[in-house]
This record gives structure tokens, C-alpha cells and sequence, in this order.
């Protein structure tokens, strides 16, 4: 039983560690760099659309770039932030005031190639991954001072998300379509003015109901008569005679049976009898012990 246990163990370990098979399309990457074009204030390159036009488990794929420098950059020239998923509310006062809001991800190696790989799929594989719901909108920011120290990495008020928008929204494609049909008015003038006179609502002596839905009844016809006519001839029966009747002479055994004394007769019906006595205390012995044998397997089994 032990065996079992582990064997089905295993198999739920192999196919949790199997990725899940899905399509992607690849969108262009987001550099997250305050001299992106992209974070202009005078355009809207910032507010992205995804999943849009895909076909059923097609979900669009960005990579997030941190910056990178050449080794020997001074360090005022270096930038360092942290990118938050956060609320609309934190999006447009750039203030993270939700302590649980989650960091997307976090550029803090300035001399090394970074980037952050986010699929826009409503359901992930992995615990505590991002679940983009269609019809949502979802919203990144970056509030770090873009400068040295911790301090300023981890800085939630203000920052490049005030002084270059650095921030970003994925409006995540498509929700449920509102229903386009418009309800008829209703009005109690309406209803009240083109009501007919009750007169008119009065049938007529032949209406269409009883024209259209009375039941028909079947054609009578009369019973058949008692006794069946045929042209053909009647089939007649015929009594086979008895063997008493032609003189055949009873068996041996029966008139051997009958010849017998009571006596006699008597004790074969207990010999009979005794036979199936036996037989089923027999069978009732066997019964008892597949019984035991069961109970007894039982208890070693345990």
C-alpha cells in the first residue's frame, strides 16, 4: 500500500514540474529607462493593448528590460528601480500606499543584462504569479529616485513616476461584450389608449379554437362477430390416445416401486433424505471456513 502511495506521489511531482504548453506572441520590449520615448507625457505610447485579435490560448508576451550600463559609468548616470504593480489610485497620485503591493520587478545591477518576461494569461501554472483578467485594466509604476542608495531604490512616494511618468497600463483584451439590443419603452399611456373596446374581445359562436383543436373521434365500427368466418376450413384437433388404451403394459420400475412394503419404501425416502442433510452441512462448513480464512487475511493485513 506504501508503494502505491509513493508511486502516485511522484507522478503528481512529475507533472507539476512540466510546463504548460501555451502560445505566445511577442509584443516589442519596454525599456525602463527615464530617456524612453515612451514615457512622454505628450503621447500615449504608455497605455498598451493585449490579447487583442488572439485566437483561444493565444496570450500576448513583454519583456521588461532594466537599464545597463558599460562598466566605468559614473554613478549619477546609473539608474536603479523598482517596479510595482499597484492600483489605479497609486497610479495616477504616483504614492504606494498599499503595503502589499506586489513588485513586478527589481533593477538593482546596473552593469548587468536584466529583463522580466510577463505573459498575460488569466490563469498561471506557478503559485503567486500574475493572473491578467480580461476586460481589466493593469497598472506599473516606478517611484525609486532612479539614483544610488537604498534609500532611493526603495523610495514610494513621488520619484521617476512623478518626474519623467514612468508608469504603464495594460489593458488586458477582451471582456464580455455588453448586449447592443435596446429595451422597448414601456408607457402606461400607450397601453391604456389602444385598448380595444370590450365588445370586440367577445367570440364569435364559430371561433377558430374549436375549428382548429377539437379532438376527432375515430369512425365507429362494429365489433367483430363472435365466431371467426374463414374461407379456409377450420383445423380440427385431435386426441391422442392413452397408452392405457391401446394395452401398452406399465413400466417395470414403476410397478417394482408400487410392489414395494411401506417399510421398504420408507426407508429409502430417510436415505434420501439424510443424503441432503449432508450435503448441505457440507456446504455450510466450506462457507464458514472462507469466512474465517477472510477475517484471518484481515487482521494480518493490518
Amino acid at each position: 500500500m506504501q508503494w502505491i502511495i509513493l508511486a502516485a506521489s511522484c507522478l503528481l511531482a512529475v507533472l507539476e514540474c512540466m510546463p504548460v504548453a501555451v502560445s505566445t506572441a511577442r509584443l516589442a520590449d519596454i525599456y525602463w529607462n527615464s530617456s524612453n520615448p515612451m514615457f512622454r507625457i505628450d503621447n500615449t505610447d504608455h497605455i498598451i493593448d493585449v490579447n487583442k485579435g488572439n485566437i483561444p490560448f493565444e496570450y500576448d508576451q513583454v519583456n521588461i528590460i532594466c537599464p545597463v550600463y558599460n562598466p566605468g559609468t559614473k554613478e549619477e548616470d546609473v539608474e536603479r528601480y523598482i517596479i510595482y504593480n499597484v492600483s489605479k489610485e497609486e497610479y495616477d497620485s504616483c504614492r504606494i500606499t498599499n503595503p502589499a503591493s506586489r513588485k513586478i520587478a527589481l533593477c538593482d545591477k546596473p552593469h548587468q543584462l536584466m529583463y522580466f518576461t510577463i505573459t498575460f494569461r488569466s490563469f498561471t501554472p506557478q503559485p503567486g504569479g500574475l493572473e491578467f483578467r480580461p476586460g481589466q485594466d493593469y497598472y506599473f509604476i516606478s517611484t525609486s529616485a532612479g539614483g544610488e542608495g537604498q534609500q532611493a531604490l526603495e523610495q514610494k512616494i513621488g520619484g521617476r513616476c512623478a518626474t519623467h511618468n514612468m508608469k504603464v497600463i495594460f489593458k488586458v483584451c477582451c471582456g464580455p461584450q455588453k448586449s447592443t439590443t435596446r429595451a422597448l419603452p414601456s408607457s402606461s399611456t400607450t397601453t391604456t389608449s389602444i385598448a380595444p373596446p370590450t365588445t370586440t374581445l367577445m367570440p364569435e359562436k364559430s371561433t377558430s379554437i374549436y375549428r382548429f383543436y377539437r379532438p376527432t373521434m375515430p369512425p365507429f365500427r362494429p365489433p367483430p362477430p363472435s365466431i371467426y368466418t374463414s374461407k379456409y376450413p377450420p383445423v380440427k384437433s385431435y386426441d391422442f390416445p392413452r397408452e392405457e388404451e391401446h394395452g401398452k403394459m406399465p413400466n417395470k420400475k414403476t410397478e417394482d416401486r408400487d410392489k414395494l412394503p411401506n417399510e421398504t419404501r420408507a426407508k429409502n425416502e430417510e436415505l434420501v433424505k439424510s443424503d441432503a442433510n449432508i450435503l448441505k452441512l457440507q456446504q455450510n462448513c466450506v462457507t464458514t471456513v472462507a469466512l474465517l480464512l477472510l477475517i484471518l487475511y484481515q487482521l494480518l493485513s493490518r
